[in-house]
């Protein structure tokens, strides 16, 4: 009996249509599952990339620090780098942005039962966390070591730091005449007056290594006794450890 040959061959070739149907099923599945990395991955990727160029910048400074030395630090190629925040010099100003708005510390508010010097105790104490914390200590070294390179982006940096700062410490005194402790005024010169007073140059020292350390609670007592008397008079000095705040009542 003679056989076909022809019919023998259809099996393979449909086998053989299959076998590309079934590769093409495969190829549509989606491309995170052939290796591209997701949304999150990418942004933890970004922000351990800026974890690693903060610290070679604030350890090594601007000149000596690369973009391949952030890349190997960071366990990603040097074209990664390049694709998600340009050269070096866009790579820095976003470590600045980065620590500039990372999360700050929550702002001192006056609560019930406060007198004027426990308060002010309480933003001595907040002006002593933003201005001695690690992180802040850090970003001032960098920014007062590369401040001839990058002048004016340093300045509005610098401005924006230290305008919040004061902000939430105006917003302490208008809430201290508000609690009946301190007559009305000038809260925004209030504000400048004590956050120099309390801090007096600590801070330089500090940023520059000189002498790196902050007040102890006899030294910010003092100043704050010294604050009270010279910005609101005798009177108000001799209450400022008894007299109570006082709140309206809510309707």
């Amino acid at each position: 009996m003679a056989v076909n040959s022809r019919a023998l061959g259809k099996p393979k070739a449909m086998a053989f249509r299959a076998t590309k149907s079934t590769k093409a099923k495969a190829s549509s599945k989606p491309a995170n599952q052939a290796g591209r990395p997701t949304a999150s991955e990418l942004e933890r990727r970004k922000a351990l990339a800026i974890a690693v160029a903060t610290e070679l910048f604030v350890n090594h400074g601007y000149a000596a620090t690369s973009l391949v030395d952030i890349a190997k630090g960071a366990g990603v190629a040097t074209r990664t780098i390049y694709q998600h925040f340009g050269d070096k010099e866009a790579m820095f100003r976003e470590v600045i942005f980065a620590r500039d708005t990372e999360t700050v510390l929550q702002p001192p508010l006056v609560e019930p039962g406060d007198t004027l010097f426990s308060a002010l105790c309480r933003v001595a104490d907040y002006a002593y966390s933003v201005t001695f914390r690690e992180r802040s200590i850090g970003l001032m070294r960098l920014m007062i070591a590369e401040s001839n390179r990058f002048p004016d982006f340093m300045r509005s940096i610098v401005n924006s730091i230290y305008g919040r700062f004061r902000q939430n410490i105006r917003k302490m005194f208008s809430s201290l005449e508000v609690a009946g402790l301190i007559p009305p005024g000038d809260h925004k010169r209030s504000a400048e007056l004590f956050s120099d007073f309390v801090l007096g140059s600590s801070p330089i020292m500090t940023y520059t290594s000189w002498a790196p350390s902050a007040p102890d609670n006899a030294d910010r007592d003092e100043r704050i006794a010294l604050f009270i008397l010279g910005r609101f008079g005798q009177q108000i000095a001799d209450q400022a450890k008894t007299r109570k705040a006082e709140f309206a009542a809510q309707d």
